[in-house]
């Protein structure tokens, strides 16, 4: 029998590396926090399935605002890692990225050491 193994990393990407991580938990999902200047980068630490981007951006924005005091104005990135744009004591917030990115759930899938595997996914563009 198969088993697969997923190590959680909440390593810092090159624009935050040196900066300092808080750790928030809403609503059971875990988050690794980062913020330089009004960019925030948070990375899901917890296990969830299904890992939809919708809800889980919804928690990590609020454990943004919960640790910044900020408003986040746009997120991007998928459900493991985003980067968010803040607006901070009325500021706006800096232009987010032009590149887009695109963050696919998983439905439906299934595994047999006999058979393999397959799954269906759905896509979305932002």
């Amino acid at each position: 029998m198969g088993f697969l193994l997923l190590a959680g990393c909440d390593m810092a990407s090159p624009g935050f590396r040196g900066v300092p991580a808080v750790t928030r938990e809403v609503e059971g999902s875990r988050f690794t926090i980062r913020v330089k200047d009004r960019m925030a980068e948070v990375i899901r630490t917890s296990s969830e399935f299904p890992a939809r981007f919708g809800p889980i951006s919804e928690r990590a924005q609020l454990a943004v605002a919960q640790e910044t005091g900020c408003v986040p104005a746009w997120v991007t990135g998928d459900p493991a890692m985003m980067v968010m744009g803040l607006s901070c004591d009325g500021a706006p917030a800096p232009r987010q990225p032009r590149r887009r990115t695109i963050s696919c759930e998983i439905f439906d899938a299934y595994y047999t050491d006999r058979l393999g595997g397959s799954a269906s996914m759905e896509c979305t563009e932002y």
